[in-house]
């Protein structure tokens, strides 16, 4: 016979089962890698070569969500169908975070932006089921678009919020002309940025990238001819302020900043980083920002990543990422939380039940 104290009350067995049902019984969290991967995947021409650093980093980072930029090769030649080919053979002969002989559509998801400069795109690569996909034009100051902003909001599992993805590659360059592109670039994907936000109120955004420009001190700017906050021209003969980070940030979004092993930031370039070009932002509801980092081989000690080889069957050294890219990746995880109406109704449910449950309890 059960003892009587094991007995889990029906009222309390119901409060369980409704949590569970609801999936708030464990926290539902999102990471998120972002990469300028150099056009090492994407073309019959890309820099294949760098395929089994790219696999080491985002093997052991073991992002639920993969945001790429330059997705191509040197030469004017992109094509989508072989951009998605050679992607899907990266996924399937180098990386194992989505199981042996993954599959498009089942075991992961892919969206190639449908902007490119006729060399290069950005795709977001998901472990979770992207529900729907958009390429914004950047075009604004007198431009044409160039290489667009991917987006894609992603089916986060255990939570009721999902969470769009934004990710963009501005203007490179430190002549006027690239500046001005840039900050125009920047200010078209604030816009766009903003609007979903405020048509999406309850969700939450992350927007990753290679900006092309740094502003935190005390890092150079990308812009040979003037200084950040200074007045430039664009192609359309308007002005606009030189802050293309901060015009970026302006939609809602918080920088988290992460940062190397050593304390660094900079992620460009990987052999002897000294700017930062790349980053994960985030916005919106439903978004808390646990931790992150600025991966770069270099700053692991021999014994470091012999530990983490052997943990994981990778192959590190202290030049991986500087082999994979001249950009290092930039790797962020956060908790994404019910929605408040779900949380008080939770919280209404189960008080409910145990009140149910103190009022048998004096009956009996």
């Amino acid at each position: 016979m059960v003892p009587r104290r094991l007995l889990i009350p029906p009222a309390w067995l119901g409060v369980w089962v409704f949590l569970a049902m609801t999936g708030v019984t464990q926290a539902a969290s999102l990471s998120v890698l972002s990469w300028n991967i150099q056009r090492g995947i994407g073309d019959t021409a890309a820099n294949s070569t760098t395929q089994a650093a790219l696999a080491n980093v985002v093997n052991y980072l073991n992002p639920d969500v993969w945001t790429i930029n330059e997705l191509g090769a040197d030469t004017p030649t992109y094509s989508p169908t072989t951009a998605l080919n050679s992607l899907q053979s990266f996924v399937s002969t180098r990386l194992t975070i989505f199981g042996a002989n993954p599959v498009l559509g089942s075991d992961y998801y892919v969206y190639l932006g449908t902007y490119t400069d006729g060399y290069l795109a950005n795709a977001i690569v998901s472990r979770y089921p992207l529900l729907s996909t958009r390429s914004y034009s950047d075009a604004g100051g007198g431009y044409r678009s160039l290489r667009g902003m991917a987006f894609a909001v992603v089916d986060v599992p255990g939570t009721t919020n999902d969470v769009g993805i934004f990710t963009m590659h501005l203007k490179s360059g430190s002549l006027t002309a690239d500046a001005a592109r840039r900050q125009a670039e920047a200010t078209a994907n604030r816009t766009t940025i903003a609007n979903w936000m405020t048509q999406n109120p309850r969700l939450g955004a992350i927007v990753t990238g290679d900006f092309n420009e740094s502003e935190d001190p005390p890092d150079g700017d990308n812009w040979s001819g003037g200084v950040l906050g200074g007045t430039i021209t664009l192609g359309n003969n308007t002005t606009a302020t030189y802050q293309p980070v901060t015009t970026i940030r302006s939609a809602g979004l918080t920088d988290p900043v992460p940062v190397s092993l050593s304390g660094d930031n900079d992620t460009i370039s990987s052999s002897s980083p000294n700017d930062r070009f790349d980053y994960v932002l985030h916005g919106g509801n439903g978004l808390t920002y646990q931790t992150g980092q600025v991966f770069d081989s270099r700053r692991y000690t021999a014994t470091q990543l012999n530990a983490i080889n052997a943990a994981n069957g990778l192959t590190f050294t202290t030049g991986t990422s500087a082999a994979a890219s001249d950009h290092l990746a930039v790797f962020g995880a956060f908790a994404v939380v019910p929605e408040p109406h779900v949380l008080c109704l939770i919280a209404l449910a189960a008080g409910l039940l145990l009140l149910r449950a103190r009022r048998g309890r004096r009956i009996s």
